[in-house]
């Protein structure tokens, strides 16, 4: 199954919790669309689903619990691509950025610790001080339980040849983030995937 989300706006070098909460929230209403979208993962929308337990960096899930909320500082976080359902993520990302060409550093900030920023914000925060400062209230839907659950990734950078809009800087992106998700070990709960 295949998919792309978007994110418009800072994507930093080293990018702090605020940073990565930012990207977090700006993903999560395409999460949930898609969940609407894509049968193989509508049950993620059912009403009591159960909240587990975090473990180190893995959820402890009951035998078939194939979503599930984990609570994390003051809010509940569901990662969609978990190792219960035994599902793994390819990423093709497509980087869109106003420096020119060969500009692998920037003032934007250099490529890799950007991308490590995106794969931060991608999983599911794994304690409360990976979290803005009171964060707090609406359930969160996340991309990864952990970033370990990405088997492949590929990134192209491109000019962005459009302008800056009022409340954006030079240095923002443009990010196309074009996700394969598939089973490592075929089961009735991925099934479709």
């Amino acid at each position: 199954m295949d998919f792309v989300l978007r994110y418009r706006g800072p994507l930093a070098s080293n990018g702090d919790r605020d940073d990565k909460h930012r990207i977090r929230l700006a993903l999560h209403p395409q999460l949930q669309e898609m969940c609407r979208i894509f049968k193989p993962f509508e049950l993620a929308l059912t009403p009591n689903l159960p909240e587990v337990v975090l473990e180190g960096r893995q959820a402890k899930a009951p035998e078939r619990c194939f979503f599930f909320w984990v609570r994390v500082g003051g809010i509940r976080v569901m990662p969609l691509i978990n190792r219960t359902r035994t599902l793994e993520c390819g990423l093709d990302v497509a980087i869109l950025r106003r420096e020119g060409p060969g500009a692998i550093f920037g003032s934007g900030g250099d490529l890799d610790n950007r991308l490590k920023t995106l794969f931060d914000a991608l999983r599911m925060p794994l304690q409360a001080s990976e979290l803005p400062a009171g964060c707090g209230g609406d359930d969160l839907y996340c991309l990864l339980e952990d970033d370990s659950l990405i088997s492949r990734v590929s990134v192209t950078a491109h000019r962005l040849l459009e302008p800056p809009t009022t409340g954006h800087r030079d240095t923002d992106v443009d990010l196309w983030i074009h996700a394969g998700v598939q089973s490592t070990s075929p089961m009735w709960g991925n099934l479709g995937v």
